[in-house]
Formats: C-alpha cells, structure tokens, sequence
C-alpha cells in the first residue's frame, strides 16, 4: 500500500497498519482507559488554574511592593533635598532596603 505526498511516496506495511489500527481501537474501546485519561486531564486542568491564579497573586504583590518601593524613593529624594537628620535618613534608608529584600523574594517566588 503505498501513499503518495508530493513526489516522494510513503510504503505502509499492511499488516503493521491493521496491527496499530487493532491496538488504537482496543485503547479507545477500555473505558477505564478513557476516564484516566479524563481525570488527568481534568487535574492538567485545576494545576494550570492554581498555577495562573498564583502567578496573578505574586503579579499582584510584585506591583504593591513596587509602588511601596518608589514610595520610600520619593520619600528619600525628599528627604535629602530638605537635609534632614541622620536618624531619618537612615530609617528610609533601612525602610527602603527592606522593601526591596521583599520584592527579590516575590521575584524568586514567581520563578
């Protein structure tokens, strides 16, 4: 039996392609077979649905973070454009650098 694809022809042994037709019959005919198949697709599913709604939940805290982050930015221009004590500026510092230990944490999350 032979099929032709353009130019170049394709040889099928008869016997193999009944033989692979017998045993994908037999596969689709077990039930059991189908419903495994079923449920795991159905739990293919529900891990895709976790995994997009944790990523949307660390999206969500990346942002927070980020906008918390500029925050203590424009809070530290501030205040070193005021010339403000030392005891302040250390404190946004600090403040400032906690933020961003929390962002690299989110950041590792969602990897």
């Amino acid at each position: 039996m032979g099929l032709a694809m353009g130019d170049t022809a394709i040889k099928i042994d008869d016997s193999k392609l009944i033989s692979y037709c017998d045993d994908l019959v037999g596969v689709l005919s077990n039930k059991k077979d189908i419903n495994n198949l079923m449920q795991s697709l159905e739990g293919v599913k529900l891990l895709q649905s976790f995994g997009e709604v944790d990523s949307s939940e660390v999206q969500n805290s990346l942002e927070v973070y980020q906008k918390k982050i500029n925050n203590c930015q424009q809070r530290i221009n501030v205040a070193k454009s005021e010339v403000v004590d030392d005891s302040d500026l250390d404190s946004l510092q600090k403040e400032l650098e906690e933020e961003l230990k929390m962002e690299t944490s989110l950041q590792e999350e969602l990897r």
